[in-house]
């Protein structure tokens, strides 16, 4: 039986499980349509301030993509290959969600399974964790588009050490490239996330919102930034009723009670 991916939700905050824990949670086309189609629920849920996505138990994250289904389903084409386009357009549903995704990396996180983590916002890792590219150890392409954002997120020759060499890095080293921006202990990982998620959720949606469609417009992933739409989403967020709110709480020596409107 293929893996799945599922979702949960707890008040403000979902998750979405990589759910494949005999293959170390190697993603399946089954489970990339998965994502794709969890991600555009996402989106459209109103009451989900912030998104963690992780893989079923602590020995991975994900183990990169199924590879005992590229002979039967990554066949070429012009394009690429069908499979590289599945994947793809689960990716870009995740970089789509408009809400902060947050990738809480623990044990392996490889090949494809790198690729999702760089789609999302902030990646929280174990100290355990490890990470590596094994595209040239299979005689692969790895998908261009991963190869942009992973060039965007730790550098040119970074990038190139990773791809050129298949090897594993550690989570020390990957911290240190900028791979991901936190290291926790396996036993502290969890919590810290949390504290994280929680941290997002009193803050004001429609200004985290704001805040992470402008960052991603100035990420050099697009060819040229959407000011039209950075100036309306921050017209948004200084006549919304969370901004009158954020003031008073202010000034009244409160906690805000933000509404996302």
């Amino acid at each position: 039986m293929p893996g799945t991916v599922d979702f949960e939700k707890q008040s403000h905050v979902g998750f979405l499980y990589l759910n494949n824990p005999k293959k170390r949670n190697a993603i399946t086309a089954e489970m990339w349509q998965d994502l794709s189609s969890l991600a555009g629920k996402i989106s459209q849920d109103s009451e989900i301030r912030v998104t963690v996505l992780r893989g079923r138990g602590y020995e991975a994250f994900a183990a990169g993509a199924d590879i005992s289904q590229f002979e039967s389903k990554r066949k070429a084409t012009e394009s690429g290959s069908d499979y590289d386009q599945l994947t793809e357009k689960a990716i870009s549903a995740v970089l789509e969600i408009p809400t902060p995704v947050i990738a809480l990396v623990h044990g392996y996180c490889l090949g494809g399974g790198l690729s999702l983590a760089l789609a999302c916002d902030l990646r929280i890792a174990s100290t355990e964790s490890s990470f590596s590219i094994p595209a040239a150890r299979l005689g692969t392409a790895y998908p261009y588009r991963a190869i942009e954002r992973l060039v965007k997120q730790v550098g040119a020759s970074h990038a190139k050490y990773l791809l050129f060499s298949g090897s594993r890095i550690d989570a020390s080293r990957a911290k240190e490239i900028g791979l991901v921006e936190q290291l926790f202990s396996k036993d502290d990982l969890d919590k810290a996330v949390d504290s994280i998620t929680g941290t997002i959720v009193e803050n004001a949606p429609l200004s985290v919102k704001t805040s992470k469609f402008t960052a991603n417009q100035f990420s050099g992933l697009t060819d040229s930034p959407d000011y039209k739409t950075i100036y309306r989403l921050s017209k948004e967020c200084f006549e919304s009723r969370d901004y009158k709110e954020g003031v008073r709480a202010f000034m009244e020596s409160r906690k805000p009670e933000f509404k996302g409107k």
